[in-house]
């Protein structure tokens, strides 16, 4: 009998509603939810056609262990018994930072699994935690606890009251959005012009986003002398708050200080954006009633993506346009996490390693993981819903070679992907379809969101026997330990005992369910059982007003101020940019490689959809300029060569490209991917193999990788495109 169940998307963080028709336990149509409180009837292809990888013939349905050449499929007791064996061994011989843990963002997109796996690590008394986080977010965590106090103290824009908007390195109707949820974006931005305010777009491409309001060409990963510039420009004119800053803040000279010598005319030699244009921004940013900033990964993965941040916060706060409506805004979630990340062990900024690079927000840097297993710091790992072989910089035979070398690799994934091929075990984790949840930690805990809501689903289908979800994992694994989860011996034996008895016929009690009624509660909310029942598609909550952080305990620096010249940043500024813009000057010349998304495509899972990934290889995109120069048209192969290696690959031309960029869109190359065939059929090629790894190759103040804006040399070539 046909059942239609609700649900929301956990594949990227705008969580829209939806719709699913359930028969014997098999999905058989997937639709956006019309009254879903925020998405109301928008969801992308990804979402809509998830189907094709719930029910893949390639999923990974029972543990496997890898013996020899071949994968075995073995019981729960017998992997668990072997895994927790291998990881004592290693911790008894070599400490508890020989064992680490490497998660993607789907990991952190599951409600439950962050909380378990924190309480494990913590308990077996390792912090060795890295992640894709490092490879496109994680300087904004290290902003947020040097200016706010806490990782988790998140500033959001007020896409919806705000009357001017700019926007850097991000391309949201394609990719949904970096860290902050907007659902039906593209709506979203068409009303601030509707209601007669601007939207510009700061990008080397012309973005799908651009298509509604203005867009400008900027060379990649010159963003830090644009927002110097920008942030200068306000100085010059003295449009602060001098009101605000007296009382709220702090190192308002520090500020000052640092960005002094970027006018607008210096700027301009290395972005490509006008002098005259960067002032007219200034005038329509300060003009608008309430004007809001953003940037997003392409920034990020640059050589100074912390102190772009930095200089964005910054200029948000000294116009006033901060902690207002219609500027951007600091939200409040269900609890205040932010208040509990400031003195976590795991998540308060960390230097936990042999070198001097930070932990943020628990990870550590990605591009170092090679190195770490190579120099004998990393002898076993668990990788959670993630694909490092593809997903961090230089992964060729560098990171191939390290993962090798690991005494113990478990990967817990729902495919066999080509880090899993290396695992010697790999262990069959829930779908969002199968489990209770709600929006993950940024907009559920922090209150991330323009548009604040509350939503709860249940799962939508069983899953296959002997699938499990990832809280039960490390709640078993806790048990063999003798770890005590949330400090707590009675919750810790509440929760083992409910992992014990899950599988069995008096496994009733759900844990997830549970700890979303008990979060729900806390807050004042209806628990778990009645937003299912009284708020089937979400529960809308008021809109924040603004005026609610500034001034107020909220701010969790020592002394209640925000920070405008953290030491550390200042410092960085000062030593690094000159530099770096000397650099840029002597490379006018060359090619810079950027990334590109493409909406039918997310991470690994997708691309072995056969739905939704119908092309057998991915492109580099150049400008027609770019292609007069090197002598190409479409579907000629190029080689293109940085500092670490080279590719070949075929090339598209689009007028959307600025002269002297390449970009190639990410998570190809999969032509050893045999346990996603589909994808090794349209294998593509991984732009990453150009990004390079190592100390030298992260931003030493977030550990983040340097993945946009790599000088290349590219040459036509007569040779297949190839890794």
């Amino acid at each position: 009998m046909m059942e239609t169940k609700l649900t929301f998307c956990s594949l990227c963080e705008s969580f829209c509603g939806l719709e699913v028709d359930v028969e014997d336990n098999r999905i058989r149509d997937i639709r956006p939810d019309e009254q879903h409180v925020v998405s109301s009837g928008y969801a992308c292809v990804k979402g809509t056609k998830f189907d094709s990888i719930q029910h893949s013939p390639d999923r990974v349905t029972a543990p496997l262990k890898r013996v020899d050449d071949r994968w075995q499929e073995i019981t729960w007791e017998q992997a668990l018994e072997e895994i927790g064996a291998k990881i004592k061994a290693i911790i008894e011989r070599d400490g508890p930072q020989a064992f680490g843990n490497f998660v993607g963002a789907p990991g952190g997109s599951n409600l439950m699994s962050p909380i378990f796996r924190g309480e494990f690590y913590k308990g077996i008394g390792s912090n060795r935690m890295y992640g894709t986080g490092t490879c496109d977010t994680m300087n904004k965590f290290r902003v947020n606890g040097d200016m706010y106090g806490s990782p988790m103290r998140l500033a959001y824009p007020d896409v919806d009251h705000t009357h001017f908007m700019m926007i850097l390195g991000a391309n949201p109707n394609v990719s949904g959005n970096t860290l902050y949820h907007l659902p039906r974006s593209r709506d979203r931005f068409a009303g601030i012009i509707k209601r007669g305010g601007r939207v510009v777009w700061i990008n080397p491409r012309r973005v799908e986003s651009a298509r509604t309001g203005e867009h400008l060409f900027i060379r990649p990963d010159t963003d830090v002398y644009f927002l110097a510039a920008f942030c200068n420009e306000i100085f010059l004119r003295d449009a602060i708050d001098h009101e605000l800053v007296l009382r709220t803040m702090k190192n308002l000279a520090a500020l000052q200080t640092a960005v002094t010598p970027w006018t607008a005319e210096r700027q301009a030699q290395v972005t490509g954006i006008p002098a005259d244009t960067l002032r007219e921004l200034v005038d329509a940013y300060l003009a608008a009633d309430g004007a809001a900033l953003n940037m997003a990964t392409g920034v990020n993965q640059g050589r100074s993506g912390t102190l772009c941040y930095w200089l964005l916060e910054s200029i948000s706060a000294i116009t006033g346009n901060f902690d207002r409506q219609g500027g951007n805004l600091i939200g409040e979630g269900i609890i205040d996490f932010a208040l509990q990340a400031k003195d976590d062990p795991v998540l308060k900024l960390g230097f936990h390693r042999s070198d001097d690079l930070p932990s943020v927000s628990g990870q550590q840097p990605a591009a170092l993981l090679a190195d770490d297993i190579l120099n004998g710091e990393v002898k076993g790992l668990f990788v959670e819903a993630s694909n490092p072989m593809l997903a961090v910089p230089n992964p060729g035979n560098h990171l191939e070679k390290a993962l090798g070398e690991l005494e113990l690799l478990v990967c817990i994934d729902w495919f066999r992907n080509e880090t899993g091929n290396l695992a010697h075990y790999i262990l069959p984790a829930a779908t969002w379809m199968e489990r209770p949840g709600m929006p993950y930690a940024l907009q559920s805990f922090v209150g991330c969101t323009p548009t604040p809501y509350l939503y709860a689903a249940d799962k939508v289908l069983k899953p296959p026997p002997d699938v499990r979800e990832e809280w039960w994992m490390y709640t078993r694994l806790a048990d063999m330990f003798g770890v005590t989860l949330m400090g707590n011996r009675f919750i810790s034996g509440f929760f083992k005992l409910a992992a014990r008895l899950a599988h069995t016929p008096l496994g009733f009690i759900s844990v997830p369910k549970v700890l979303i009624s008990g979060m729900l509660k806390q807050s004042g909310q209806p628990d778990f059982k009645s937003m299912l029942k009284n708020h089937p598609h979400g529960l809308r909550l008021p809109d924040n007003p603004g005026g609610n952080f500034l001034g107020t305990p909220r701010v969790l620096t020592d002394d209640a101020l925000v920070d405008l010249g953290p030491p550390d940043f200042v410092a960085t500024f000062n030593e690094r940019v000159e530099t770096l813009f000397n650099d840029e000057l002597n490379n006018l010349g060359r090619m810079k490689l950027i990334g590109k998304r493409e909406i039918k495509r997310m991470n690994s899972s997708s691309a072995n959809s056969p739905r939704l990934v119908k092309e057998t290889t991915n492109y580099a995109y150049i400008s027609p300029a770019d292609a007069t120069k090197l002598g190409v048209a479409d579907m000629d192969h190029v080689d293109i060569t940085s500092a670490v290696d080279s590719i070949t690959i075929q090339v598209k031309v689009s007028d959307e490209m600025m002269p002297g960029v390449v970009a190639i869109p990410q998570c190809w190359g999969h032509e050893k991917a045999d346990g996603l065939p589909h994808a090794q059929q349209h294998p593509g090629v991984n732009s990453n193999f150009l990004a390079g790894d190592g100390y030298n190759s992260v931003e030493k103040l977030s550990g983040m990788a340097h993945l946009s804006g790599i000088l290349v040399d590219m040459t036509r070539s007569d040779r297949i495109a190839s890794a």
